[in-house]
């Protein structure tokens, strides 16, 4: 033990600033299930909890003045797990609060970083002065032992980052994860000291059980009335059960960090989201395809489908998340066959790997519920689709949009990148060729120009051939590329 309180002050260094990074990564899953993981929610994050650290900085090194002992990180720790046993409490009220007040995702995301996370990690940045004022005792070594410090404060950030990712939220819920912080930081605490504050202590650690039960029994709960939570690499994802407005009928709903992205009938596979019934039209631009993949599985909707009415054609599904494909086997009714080959990749990496080639791709990956991840939007990426189609080939992709001007950024910059690869491009409204409100637009892209105009002699798709569209796209739109997409605020603006 002895030799243990040698060291502490380092291994107070280490496994605070692991779980620094640890608490900072959880932030983004904890924001996630309201407002998504873009761009601004990880710059507000990033900015908010710098800000609460170099501030806590600041002050730690004003106690470090007065009083450097491991009483007082002890203390200091033992705040941390209070802090984080109110962020299980008061989480969900504060986000769903927040993001109804404030719909514009750059302004409630600040709001959300500096009441949830804020405090956290202003408390956690007051340890490193106290530390390393303990560890100086004369002015010679002082910036031999702040560097010391520093080292072994940022390889145990690397070591927070990696065990984050790759080992506690694949296998952790993020409320358990938070729990388990708050143990951790009450440990460390305990490890400090345990006579100043040890009722201080018993008490957080009684909360911290009482929450897990609570939890725990919350869970079993939701379970029992058709409601499951799971936390994978990539997402939080929910599933639950609802009526219908119009038909009555029972659905099951794929909610993947709070965003709707799939609805099933519990009794039949027919397509409830109406633009998924358009992928369809890739059987009057070309009839005889029989290669075809779609990019995002989710509840596995379209693919059900297509196997149901194409026993003919072979169906690629290119899902990140393997965890997603087991939801929808337990959930959606997806069954194993011998026309759907399912792999799990980064649908830029396939692109950039892959040799096989397709007659048709059928893409509708989204990051969040109206934004295309940029590095799948480029140019690039056109061209690789391109490349990976046969002769008459053909790209149906889903895009949220606007046919209005001024909201239209992102889907004119979409047009005018395919535009410059395809030899025929055109749009197909979901909903109406006249609002201005966003809605689902396809945007079809061929590689063959004559295949629209066989198109018109199917009579099966003739009301849809109503909808197409040409645009005029303006000389000033961007083209779309690896070095500059700027895609999270195109979509902001269309929304703001």
């Amino acid at each position: 033990m002895t030799k243990i309180k040698n060291i502490l002050p380092e291994l107070i260094a280490f496994f605070a600033w692991a779980g620094v990074m640890v608490f900072e990564i959880l932030g983004s899953r904890v924001v996630g299930p309201y407002i998504g993981n873009s761009l601004f929610v990880w710059t507000s994050l990033i900015a908010l909890i710098l800000w609460a650290l170099s501030y806590g900085n600041y002050q730690g090194g004003k106690i470090a003045d007065r009083s450097a002992d491991l009483h007082v990180i002890s203390f200091i720790l033992l705040l941390v797990s209070i802090s984080l046993v109110i962020l299980v409490i008061v989480k969900d009220p504060v986000l769903l609060n927040i993001s109804s007040l404030f719909p514009d995702v750059r302004i409630s995301s600040i709001w959300i970083a500096f009441f949830l996370f804020w405090p956290t990690s202003f408390l956690l940045g007051l340890l490193s002065p106290i530390i390393t004022k303990i560890r100086l005792t004369h002015m010679e070594s002082s910036w031999s032992v702040v560097w010391k410090i520093w080292s072994i404060a940022t390889i145990g950030s690397i070591i927070g980052t990696m065990g984050a990712w790759f080992v506690l939220i694949p296998f952790f819920g993020v409320t358990e994860l938070i729990i388990l912080l708050g143990i951790f930081f009450l440990g460390l605490s305990l490890l400090c000291d345990y006579k100043h504050y040890i009722i201080a202590q018993c008490i957080v650690w009684i909360w911290l059980i009482i929450v897990q039960i609570f939890y725990v029994h919350y869970e079993k709960i939701s379970e029992e009335n058709n409601f499951y939570t799971y936390d994978t690499s990539y997402s939080h994802i929910r599933v639950s059960e609802r009526t219908e407005q119009f038909s009555w009928k029972l659905i099951r709903d794929l909610r993947i960090d709070d965003i709707t992205h799939a609805w099933m009938y519990t009794d039949t596979n027919d397509l409830v989201y109406q633009y998924t019934k358009f992928y369809d039209i890739f059987d009057a631009l070309n009839p005889n395809a029989k290669n075809v993949v779609m990019f995002w599985g989710a509840a596995y909707s379209y693919p059900k489908h297509f196997l149901e009415k194409y026993p003919d054609k072979n169906l690629d599904v290119i899902e990140i998340d393997p965890k997603i494909t087991q939801i929808a086997r337990d959930h959606f009714n997806l069954v194993d066959s011998p026309k759907l080959n399912i792999t799990h990749a980064d649908a830029r990496v396939f692109l950039n790997t892959t040799a096989n080639k397709y007659d048709v791709i059928l893409w509708d990956a989204f990051g969040s519920f109206v934004s295309i991840p940029y590095q799948l939007t480029t140019i690039e990426v056109a061209q690789k689709k391109f490349d990976m189609l046969s002769s008459d080939g053909v790209v149906i992709l889903n895009v949220i949009g606007s046919l209005q001007w001024n909201n239209a950024r992102f889907l004119e910059a979409e047009y005018k990148t395919y535009s410059e690869i395809f030899p025929e491009v055109f749009i197909i409204p979901v909903y109406s060729s006249n609002s201005n409100a966003s809605q689902n637009i396809m945007l079809v892209a061929s590689k063959n120009p004559e295949l629209a105009k066989q198109w018109v002699s199917n009579t099966q798709y003739l009301d849809l051939f109503s909808r197409k569209m040409v645009l005029n796209i303006p000389d000033s739109t961007e083209i779309l590329t690896d070095n500059y997409a700027p895609v999270d605020y195109m979509v902001a603006e269309m929304h703001n």
